[in-house]
């Protein structure tokens, strides 16, 4: 045991920690210059500019996201199934190509701008966590029904039960909204004042070699509104935990047709940028030359994807496995191990990867840095956190009675793992791949950074956006989506395990 630990603890601090605590090594650098940076009213401002922008955001996830949550608990059918496929589906393309669709329509720009399109992609992170909470809390609201009515039982027994997950859904959504790049770089392109928060701030100075320590200055802030929220989800996951173990009660079903408008409603926020990227992308005559000029990015970027979702998907299960194994104080310390990468923006985890990977004393300089090998090596680091709190939520569940009576009964350590414990780490194995695969396809900060990134499919889309939007970049966008799409639904429909958008399903 002790030595699995060391293994995945010197795994994750050589994925992780160190592009971290690289990227801010430049502040010894020039401490008077850094310091005085990050204490400037620009930085300050951009600071409290970059909050406020988290915290809209974060209000307008849970206004979408609780409702859906509960919708999906409580209703049965094939709406409520169809919907259930389509939740991921904003969150898994990048937010700026929803702008893409939406701003032919809607004008967006600056603060409100950025707030919608990130309410848009976040809100399916929320409605997921809530799920979660409503499903465990429905057997307590029905029993308080029965007694109180349905909607005393929702407001005083239901919500708070869930509470705790919906908010650890909302601190998320909050470290993605502080740490987004895409987003506030779409909407400043080519206009008279940019929008600015702290994540372009450090790739604008990032950008000059001379302004490393104010880079990282830049940063700090960055890293402390994320790491408290981040310390806020594992406490919340740290306390909930013994509250997920076993299947939930079938809760008693809702109907109504003010629930089926909602959820028709979302389905359309869900599926309407690509719904109206699909029709421009029709008009493009030159398609044939464009996949051919883009065959190369789409087979990097796709065996990137695939290689990155089996890391995520290897390395988070033992971590949630090893975790569970270790003492409350252990299993925090190793689960904040796994989050730091996620706490940075990824514009600085990348610059991490590139200080650390180009440095003249690492030997495996040349043989990395340009490889896509560090594209998994970074993909794998930023989505792992993802991938252990979606497995570690899917074995907290699991019941342990299985693998006691096989060890009691006497089975040798590879029948015990082929027939009892290999079924139950599946769903999770599962899960933690597609969550890898898809969002590696869909990062663009780190592709945008790194060297191997250049010749990969977002990047390529992401530099045609700013050369002007026409019908081949609705192409190239449909593309994106029908990549980061159809294998979602063929895992799906092929009872892939885990992949079930929250289904719940008897433990073996």
């Amino acid at each position: 045991m002790r030595a699995r630990v060391a293994l995945i603890v010197a795994v994750l601090l050589l994925i992780g920690a160190v592009p971290v605590v690289g990227s801010l090594l430049p502040l010894a650098d020039a401490p008077a210059a850094a310091f005085s940076e990050m204490l400037s009213l620009r930085t300050l401002g951009l600071v409290g500019r970059t909050a406020l922008l988290g915290l809209v955001a974060t209000c307008g996830a849970l206004l979408l996201g609780v409702p859906a949550g509960r919708l999906l608990a409580r209703r049965p059918g094939w709406l409520a199934a169809a919907v259930a496929v389509l939740l991921p589906l904003p969150f898994v393309l990048p937010p700026w190509m929803a702008a893409m669709a939406w701003a032919r329509h809607v004008p967006l720009s600056r603060f409100w701008g950025a707030v919608a399109l990130l309410v848009n992609a976040l809100w399916p992170v929320v409605a997921l966590f809530a799920l979660r909470g409503f499903r465990q809390a429905a057997s307590s609201g029905d029993a308080a029904a029965l007694a109180r009515g349905r909607r005393a039982a929702l407001l005083r027994v239901e919500l708070p039960l869930a509470a705790p997950s919906i908010l650890s859904g909302a601190l998320l959504c909050f470290v993605f909204a502080v740490t987004d790049f895409g987003v506030v770089d779409f909407l400043s392109f080519n206009v008279p004042e940019p929008f600015t928060v702290l994540s372009s701030e450090v790739f604008l100075k990032a950008g000059r070699l001379e302004s490393a320590p104010e880079a990282a200055a830049a940063a700090v802030p960055a890293l402390l509104l994320s790491g408290l929220a981040l310390a806020g989800l594992l406490l919340l996951e740290r306390r909930g935990a013994g509250h997920l173990r076993g299947a939930s009660a079938a809760p008693a079903p809702a109907r109504g047709w003010v629930g089926a408008l909602v959820l028709v409603g979302l389905a359309f926020l869900a599926v309407g940028p690509v719904v109206e990227l699909l029709g421009w992308a029709a008009r493009h005559a030159g398609w044939r030359t464009t996949l051919s000029e883009v065959g190369d990015d789409v087979t990097r970027s796709v065996l990137v994807a695939l290689v990155t979702g089996g890391c995520v998907a290897l390395l988070g299960v033992a971590v949630a496995r090893v975790g569970r194994r270790l003492s409350p104080l252990g299993e925090a310390a190793l689960l904040a191990l796994v989050l730091l990468p996620l706490a940075a923006p990824g514009v600085l985890f990348a610059l991490g990867e590139v200080r650390f990977w180009n440095s003249p004393h690492n030997p495996l300089a040349e043989l990395m840095y340009t490889s896509p090998a560090l594209l998994v090596l970074a993909g794998t680091a930023r989505f792992l956190p993802l991938g252990v709190l979606a497995a570690r939520a899917l074995l907290a569940r699991q019941d342990e009675g299985p693998s006691e009576a096989a060890r009691l009964a006497g089975r040798g350590w590879l029948l015990r793992w082929q027939a009892v414990e290999l079924p139950r780490l599946l769903p999770a194995a599962g899960l933690a791949a597609v969550l890898g695969y898809l969002l590696s396809l869909r990062e663009l900060d780190i592709n945008h950074m790194l060297p191997a990134g250049n010749a990969t499919l977002i990047r390529y889309l992401y530099g045609v956006v700013h050369t002007g939007s026409d019908d081949k970049t609705a192409f190239l966008a449909v593309l994106l989506a029908a990549l980061v799409l159809l294998p979602a639904l063929a895992a799906r429909l092929l009872g892939v395990p885990g992949v079930d958008c929250g289904r719940e399903r008897a433990d073996p």
